[in-house]
């Protein structure tokens, strides 16, 4: 009986991890040491609502976050933004300018998903403007 009872409460406890544990990890921050972050909620689109939290607090902003479609950070130096794009093995699918920005489309697998633009499946977004970059998944919405 008693051993029947173990494993009853062991398999509730796993049955409870797989349902905690990637919804935590899910909440981790994809890209490192930003200055401020924004995060995406409600829509895959520009009519996301946007929640922004500089960077000591966007973990925990992050993980209070429901419906959560996306997210991008915002650096001094481009050097930083790229990194995070060669962190995730993203491969350069093109490149446009818009007025004084320069916007790198990419796509990674270890990403997933991502959003059609010229008929190309991208899902990393690096904006440079002047010594100051952003970068975003799966684009950068709210302009930079």
């Amino acid at each position: 009986m008693f051993t029947k009872v173990l494993s009853l409460f062991a398999v509730s406890i796993l049955c409870i991890a797989a349902l905690v544990v990637p919804q935590a990890t899910e909440k981790a921050l994809l890209f490192d040491g930003a200055q401020t972050y924004l995060f995406y909620t409600q829509s895959e689109n520009s009519q996301a609502k946007i929640v922004s939290a500089e960077g000591e607090d966007a973990a925990r902003v992050k993980f209070s976050l429901q419906s959560l479609t996306g997210e991008s950070a915002r650096y001094e130096n481009e050097t930083m933004a790229f990194a995070q794009a060669k962190r995730y093995g993203a491969k350069l699918v093109f490149t446009e300018q818009a007025a004084d920005v320069q916007n790198y489309y990419y796509y990674s697998a270890r990403l997933g998903g991502g959003v059609m633009i010229a008929g190309e499946n991208v899902n990393l977004q690096v904006a440079v403007r002047g010594e100051g970059a952003a970068v975003g998944y799966p684009l950068i919405f709210g302009g930079y």
